[in-house]
């Protein structure tokens, strides 16, 4: 039998008015329905600020990465600020690969501040 990590999705307070949501095991299509489910979730928070935490994903499909998509989309349609605070560098040559570092301000990237779409 196969060990596969069970995906998990944690949200935090960081500070007043944000939201974290901490990402582990693997974001796919399988997982993808519970991770939506949490974006949701936030945001229906009215936050100013919704945060990522991606360094725990072992692995991420194109479910998961429209999952993070849409999260974006929703926080711009809803005046929340959005960011990801932490990725490994398997999501950040991904995010690289398909030019989402262009569209994500990612960690370590040189803009500063958090990204807020349109």
């Amino acid at each position: 039998m196969q060990d596969t990590p069970t995906f998990h999705v944690e949200s935090l307070d960081p500070e007043p008015g944000a939201v974290r949501l901490v990402m582990t095991g693997e974001l796919d299509f399988d997982t993808a329905g519970e991770a939506s489910a949490a974006v949701d979730k936030a945001l229906a928070e009215e936050a100013r600020l919704l945060e990522l935490d991606l360094s725990g994903l072992g692995f991420i499909d194109s479910s998961g990465m429209a999952v993070l998509m849409n999260a974006y989309v929703g926080a711009g349609e809803r005046g929340t600020a959005f960011r990801i605070v932490a990725l490994t560098p398997y999501l950040r040559h991904l995010f690289e690969v398909v030019a989402l570092d262009d569209v994500l301000e990612l960690p370590g990237a040189h803009s500063p501040g958090a990204h807020s779409p349109g």
